[in-house]
């Protein structure tokens, strides 16, 4: 184990770090030229990371960031610490040169949206609303917005106006998505899936669905877009998707599978599979081949992955998920290991983000806002 960190704090210029020699932690702080160490011996290497992760986070939480542009890969660039609760609601894009993400405020009861600068930097965009968790946030660059799921609803925010406006009433069932591409955008509004052009303001696709009860207790519905807006995939029962056409509505390809409740589908960059998260059964995480409707050749057992997200890096070949304390990386295309990264300041949840130049942006269920370096 061999690592350097180095905090700061924005406010008072003063800095505090840890490092590794052998079995020993050191913690160093100081400022304006004085710098104390305190040498903590342990046991072994896990010892080490737990007495890290606990320092490390008092400081975090203390206000202190972590900026290191040049991090080495597989260690964070840049980590901060936003907020003290946990409510669920994980979301996090990239936007305006930083990270957009979603943060839950106590007087309002709801989220509101903050902007994490790469220097660490933090500031409060807007509040969501009151009672209303962010689960998902898009930002449409071409049309200066950015839309997001609130709770069963699908709004949108005007960084310009800062005003917030509903672009669906809420759904009485407690299922819903959001997915975009380009100016396009779709989502559940109950009782029709909609594929709707931002720009015109026109609907291309509806189509009504009922979703299925997962055994009994649970709807099922999620849905995506392709990469080029052209097709909508749909899942609203176990073992069951259907790829629509957008343009003419009919449907272009049907997947069966011994998959249950779906929680994610994404299409790959060049529309030839379908990767599928399912959230019950085996927790498993497949691509489908749309021509054939079968599973991806060379796709690895990606199962008992829990609750885990993932997100694919168009640009690169590349796709990450989470589980325990790490991302994992692979090359979508041959479904080869690319990395493994360890997750800071985590218990069992993050949100996963890729940025245009490759990093991966984490928001985790402790708080913490990261950007790893994985090459």
């Amino acid at each position: 184990m061999n690592r350097i960190r180095t905090f700061h704090d924005p406010e008072t210029g003063k800095t505090w770090g840890t490092r590794i020699d052998g079995l020993n932690v050191i913690l160093a702080s100081g400022g304006l030229g004085k710098t104390k160490e305190v040498v903590k011996p342990q046991a072994d290497e896990p010892a080490m990371r737990r007495i890290l992760e606990k320092e490390e986070g008092v400081r975090l939480r203390k206000g202190m960031v972590l900026a290191d542009p040049h991090a080495m890969a597989g260690s964070p660039c840049m980590l901060r610490h936003l907020g003290r609760v946990y409510t669920g609601a994980l979301a996090i894009a990239e936007f305006d040169g930083g990270l957009l993400v979603n943060q839950f405020e106590d007087a309002g009861q709801g989220d509101a949206l903050w902007r994490i600068a790469r220097d660490g930097s933090a500031e409060r965009l807007t509040f969501v609303g009151a009672n209303t968790l962010a689960w998902k946030l898009i930002p449409v660059p071409t049309l200066n917005k950015v839309l997001f799921l609130a709770d069963h609803q699908i709004r949108a925010w005007d960084p310009a106006t800062n005003g917030v406006v509903e672009l669906t009433r809420r759904n009485g069932m407690p299922v819903s998505f959001l997915d975009s591409q380009g100016t396009l955008a779709a989502w559940h509004e109950e009782p029709e899936l909609v594929v709707r052009d931002l720009a015109t303001e026109k609907d291309q696709f509806r189509l009504k669905v009922e979703p299925v009860l997962y055994s009994g207790h649970s709807p099922q519905l999620t849905g995506a877009l392709s990469a080029d807006g052209s097709m909508l995939a749909h899942c609203a029962q176990a073992g069951r998707i259907l790829v629509h056409d957008v343009a003419s509505g009919t449907i272009r390809f049907t997947i069966s599978g011994g998959f249950e409740m779906v929680s994610k589908l994404v299409f790959t960059p060049d529309n030839r599979q379908l990767i599928v998260k399912e959230l019950y059964g085996r927790w498993g995480l497949k691509a489908y081949d749309l021509a054939t409707g079968e599973p991806a050749t060379g796709w690895p057992d990606l199962n008992d992955l829990g609750d885990s997200e993932f997100a694919v890096d168009n640009a690169r070949d590349r796709l990450a998920f989470f589980i325990h304390d790490r991302a994992h990386v692979y090359e979508w295309s041959t479904m080869r290991k690319h990395s493994e990264l360890r997750i800071d300041q985590v218990v069992k949840s993050a949100a996963l983000a890729w940025t245009h130049d490759g990093l991966l942006a984490v928001r985790t269920d402790l708080g913490c806002v990261g950007i790893y370096r994985v090459e």
